[in-house]
């Protein structure tokens, strides 16, 4: 799925023939929701609860990174999407009004298009975070560790903003809220990135391609 996993797998494989196919999302449907922003400055972190790297990252988010965000921006929310929620993950909105755990949502579009940033500290797992490339066709700024955008040709200060440090993705997450340009900048810059290079469309014409190829060599 990406260069990373093919140099990986190419240390077992090395005689085999390995193509790149990114996973991708489809752009026009994350582009149908209109932005309707909450009144007041809100984060989102977005994962299936499944998955242990989602677990620790926010847990990660929630004790090292959310209380400075919120002495810098007092009336901040942290919106808390995905499904099946851990009892620890339930248990930081009641500590926490400012906490919004949703769980599970009918429609992922309307978390994204209804938050001013998308907080990502992921620091384990492989493969596609599918969140990252959502956020970014919904217009959604980022703000992630770098593992958390690994593979995804992603320019930092560009397309999205990193750091694996707590007290620099606060602040960045900060800047974001506060200024306007850098928030235009991230969300025009991303919507394009992923329409340009991660829509289904493009995507399936690379695997269609290597079908064919794999086709005609047989024949």
């Amino acid at each position: 799925m990406s260069e990373e996993d093919r140099q990986f797998i190419a240390k077992e494989l090395a005689k085999e023939k390995i193509d790149v196919v990114a996973n991708g999302v489809d752009t026009k449907w994350f582009a149908e929701k209109k932005r309707h922003l909450a009144k007041n400055p809100t984060i989102l972190s977005v994962g299936t609860f499944k998955w242990l790297p989602n677990i620790e990252a926010v847990d990660f988010l929630v004790k090292k990174i959310w209380p400075r965000i919120k002495i810098k921006v007092p009336k901040a929310n942290l919106l808390i999407v995905g499904n099946a929620p851990t009892a620890k993950v339930l248990a930081y909105s009641k500590k926490d009004p400012q906490i919004i755990v949703a769980g599970r949502v009918e429609d992922i579009r309307d978390a994204f298009q209804s938050v001013h940033v998308l907080l990502a500290p992921v620091f384990s797992g492989k493969g596609t975070r599918y969140k990252i490339l959502e956020a970014m066709a919904s217009g959604t700024p980022v703000v992630a560790s770098k593992i958390a955008v690994e593979g995804l040709n992603i320019k930092d200060g560009q397309h999205v903003l990193t750091s694996n440090d707590a007290d620099t993705l606060a602040d960045l997450t900060v800047k974001v809220l506060n200024d306007k340009k850098l928030w235009q900048k991230l969300s025009q810059n991303g919507k394009k990135f992923v329409a340009k290079n991660y829509d289904w469309n493009l995507i399936s014409q690379q695997l269609d391609k290597i079908y064919q190829e794999i086709g005609n060599a047989k024949k």
